[in-house]
């Protein structure tokens, strides 16, 4: 039963978080305000190697999801084509920094402003399309052009089926948190829990978290934020680990996260493992390791009900 309650209660405080600012997205969409942020930002893509139109594409996963994004690629590239360097850069860019209303919002769990994950992110996305960019460019790498083996069908059009979308969302959120603690707990009476947390212990050390958050790292590392901040909200109510870890947790996870299907998303539409695999991880260690170099020690107050309240 406790086990139930706590899968409940971890559902109903992201349902809180989420429900409200998939609505916000929804109706921003419908008056166009999507396509309005898209036309800003179009003239940042040419530091990273992309068309204008790319802009477009970055803007709307940025602000819906990745999927939609995809969907957008695909209808802005039906009669153009473009290298596997360029969807390798883009769907870089795009698994740093995407579904931002959503996941800064659930990331402010950890105590984080969600402004300055947003700089963080939009930042460290930038940086690193330049940077593949001039790695690319330098050596002639990627420059054929993808091939794209996977198509996402088409949301249908209607409230109707945007609100089935979105149960059927928050019902697998709350099966696979329902999972995750159990198997969580199991692992926790076994000893397996006390294990990661030792071996991973020198590199939560050198990311400056403490070593107990180890396994909700790699939640978030491997499925997502969502489930990496479902763990957070249970780890913040028993208030043993301090602000400063909960931070870098944030840094950490909203720089790298979803490794498993994400990436294989990206695979499927010709992005290589080189850069949204390989590189997103690398980056997001280097720029969690300088954040922690960074921080000043002196506020390592406990965090505890201060997230929940």
């Amino acid at each position: 039963m406790k086990l139930l309650k706590d899968s409940v209660n971890i559902s109903c405080k992201l349902l809180k978080i989420m429900l409200p600012v998939s609505i916000l997205v929804k109706i921003l969409s419908h008056f166009g305000i999507i396509e309005t942020i898209s036309r800003g930002i179009s003239p940042v893509m040419g530091i990273m190697g992309l068309s204008g139109e790319m802009g477009i594409v970055w803007a709307t996963a940025m602000t819906t999801n990745i999927y939609a994004g995809i969907l957008t690629l695909f209808t802005l590239t039906e009669n153009t084509s473009v290298t596997v360097a360029e969807i390798t850069i883009l769907s870089t860019i795009i698994l740093v920094a995407h579904s931002l209303p959503v996941e800064l919002k659930v990331i402010s769990e950890t105590g984080a402003k969600p402004s300055k994950i947003l700089g963080i992110r939009v930042f460290c996305a930038i940086i690193a399309g330049v940077f593949l960019n001039i790695v690319f460019k330098l050596f002639n790498l990627y420059q054929e052009n993808a091939n794209f083996s996977f198509i996402p069908e088409k949301a249908k059009p209607g409230i109707f089926y945007w609100i089935q979308g979105e149960a059927k969302k928050y019902m697998m959120i709350f099966f696979i948190i329902f999972i995750l603690l159990a198997v969580m707990e199991i692992l926790q009476k076994i000893g397996v829990i006390d294990w990661i947390n030792l071996k991973f212990s020198p590199m939560m050390k050198l990311f400056g978290i403490e070593s107990g958050l180890s396994f909700t790292c790699i939640v978030g590392l491997t499925m997502g934020i969502s489930y990496g901040s479902g763990f957070i909200i249970k780890e913040s109510r028993e208030g043993k680990y301090s602000k400063r870890s909960f931070f870098l947790v944030a840094v950490f996870m909203s720089l790298c996260h979803g490794l498993i299907e994400d990436t294989l998303l990206m695979v499927s539409i010709g992005a290589k493992m080189i850069g949204i695999f390989w590189f997103r991880l690398i980056f997001a260690i280097v720029v969690t390791v300088i954040f922690n170099k960074l921080m000043p020690y002196e506020k390592l107050e406990k965090i505890g009900k201060g997230i929940e309240e």
